[in-house]
Formats: C-alpha cells, structure tokens, sequence
C-alpha cells in the first residue's frame, strides 16, 4: 500500500520592513559628492571611490636633523625644504572669507583686513609668510607707514605675529593657523595650540 503524505505547512510570506526615509545633504568637494544624512552626520554614499589597499607613505627626512624645523626656517626655500617630505597636501590652500568680514564686524580696521588677507593669500607654507614690508607695502598697494599702522593693529589682537630676522634674511609674518593655513590640515591643531601657549597636560601616567 502506497501512502501518499501532504504537507500540512505553506510557505510563510517575507516579511518587509520599511526605512524610513532620512533627510539628506549634498556636499561637494574637490570634484566628489557625498550624500550626508543631517540626523546623524553619516555619509551615506560618495562618488570618491577609496582604494583597495591602504596607501601607506614613507618619509626619508627626520625635521631637526635633515631639516630644520619649520618654526626655525629662515626664508621660503628653508620652510618649503622643512614641511615637503612631511605635508601631503602642501598647495592646499585654506582661507575663510567668512572670518575675514567678522574681523571687520570687530572694527578691525579696512587697511589691516587687506594686509591680512594678502599675506594668508600668499602663505609660503603652514602659517607662514616671508617677504619685507616694503614688498608688502607695494604689493598691496599702502602706504608704508599706514601698513605698518595696519600690521601692529593685526599683531595687537593676535592674528599675527612678526618677526624680524636682522638685514640678511627676511621678516617673518605668521598668520593665526585658524584664520589661514596652506598644506597639511594634519598639522594645524598642533599649531593652534602653540598659537595660544597651550600644552599638553601631564597626569604622571607611565
């Protein structure tokens, strides 16, 4: 005898869940576009696609000893030849037009706003720029002793600072790193900090 057995269970439907939909941003960047979610801040899609392997540099140079540091270069070439084999993105030039104008809703003064935005325009390297005040005088153009006004207005509320390096090299103008930066972003926390004196604090941890 032949018994022919029928299942007695069907196949259960799949069930669906919904997603609800997020609102979402685009942001574009160097020729890229990522698609932000404003809830969370997590880059839901993006047209850059990131290598395979992790792209690892090696740098030859050790600063202080095969450079000098950049803090102690002396004219554009020392500073260029400091942070080259160090800055990955040393012609990144980085400068809020935004910031410029809250200087000005400070009363800061026309005349000190241009000097600061040539000198951040033309940053040899990090926050730094290398030249003589007569060059800075005709570059802009003003007049030397109105510039110099200029200057020690921008040095008296800390968004530069100067530095005369005697007849045989340059003076050195170097820019608040918050208001202006060129190359490496990697590099700019640090430089803020030793901006305003901050140090790293000690717990007394091995």
């Amino acid at each position: 005898m032949t018994m022919t057995e029928q299942s007695s269970t069907s196949a259960t439907p799949a069930s669906i869940t919904q997603v609800p939909v997020k609102s979402v941003v685009v942001v574009q960047e160097r020729g890229h576009s990522y698609f932000v979610a404003l809830d969370t801040g997590e880059i839901i899609y993006s047209t850059k696609k990131l290598p395979r392997h992790r792209v690892v540099r090696t740098v030859s140079a050790t600063v202080g000893i095969d450079t000098k540091w950049p803090s102690e270069a002396r004219d554009a070439d020392e500073l260029r030849t400091a942070t080259a084999p160090f800055d990955r993105w040393e012609n990144e030039q980085y400068l809020s037009g935004n910031k410029l104008l809250d200087l000005l809703d400070n009363q800061v003064s026309s005349n000190a706003v241009r000097a600061l935005r040539y000198v951040s325009q033309n940053l040899t390297a990090r926050n730094h720029w290398f030249g003589t005040i007569n060059d800075l005088a005709a570059a802009l153009p003003l007049p030397k002793r109105t510039l110099e006004r200029s200057l020690k207005e921008l040095t008296t509320i800390n968004a530069l600072k100067i530095r005369s390096q005697g007849k045989n090299w340059p003076t050195r103008i170097s820019v608040h790193p918050w208001l202006a930066w060129r190359g490496d972003l990697l590099f700019r926390d640090a430089a803020c900090r030793d901006w305003v004196g901050l140090r790293s604090v000690d717990f007394g941890g091995q």
